[in-house]
């Protein structure tokens, strides 16, 4: 028997009232109540083992108290289960900042890679991506990665001064007088 303070899942009211109380659990980790927000997305997840955002939710409570590596199944599972639109960029950057920290390079770039790829117009995945990309050995590539975001997206008058070099070094970052 469920948890009688969470709605079964049976209608659309039943949904809105899921993500009230994942609402409600988000606004306890903001105001940094960790614990209660963490039992709160635990007691959902014994009503919904298989929601997605249940799981990601979970995957980031678990996250933010420092417990990264419980973390990583449920981003998974909640990218698995069809995790979509904004939750699932947010849940592909937070896993793969998650596997980059646990040490697990490749598949942090293959989350953050599947981030870019999916969501192109947000470039924190970009961002992201670069850090995974320096960390699995390929400084070039992280560097690159980023000159691109920030030619991209700076309004820095100073910078873009330099915009037409920078363009040209992110493609050529070795390159020397003696080349």
């Amino acid at each position: 028997m469920g948890d009688s303070r969470f709605p079964s899942t049976d209608s659309d009211t039943d949904e809105a009232a899921l993500l009230a109380a994942i609402e409600a659990a988000r606004a306890l980790r903001r105001d940094d109540e960790l614990e209660a927000s963490q039992e709160q997305l635990l007691a959902l997840m014994e009503e919904y083992p298989d929601h997605p955002l249940v799981l990601f939710e979970v995957g980031g409570s678990y996250d933010v108290m420092g417990e990264e590596e419980m973390a990583i199944p449920y981003y998974r599972r909640a990218v698995e289960a069809g995790l979509e639109g904004r939750d699932l960029h947010e849940c592909l950057i937070c896993l793969g900042s998650t596997l980059r920290v646990s040490g697990e390079y490749e598949e942090a770039v293959e989350a953050l890679e599947r981030a870019v790829d999916e969501f192109p117009e947000r470039n924190s995945g970009r961002v992201f991506l670069a850090l995974a990309q320096y960390s699995n050995g390929d400084p070039e590539l992280a560097i690159s990665t980023l000159l691109s975001v920030l030619l991209e997206t700076t309004a820095d008058q100073d910078i873009l001064s330099y915009a037409d070099a920078l363009d040209y070094y992110k493609d050529n970052l070795d390159e020397t007088l003696d080349d």
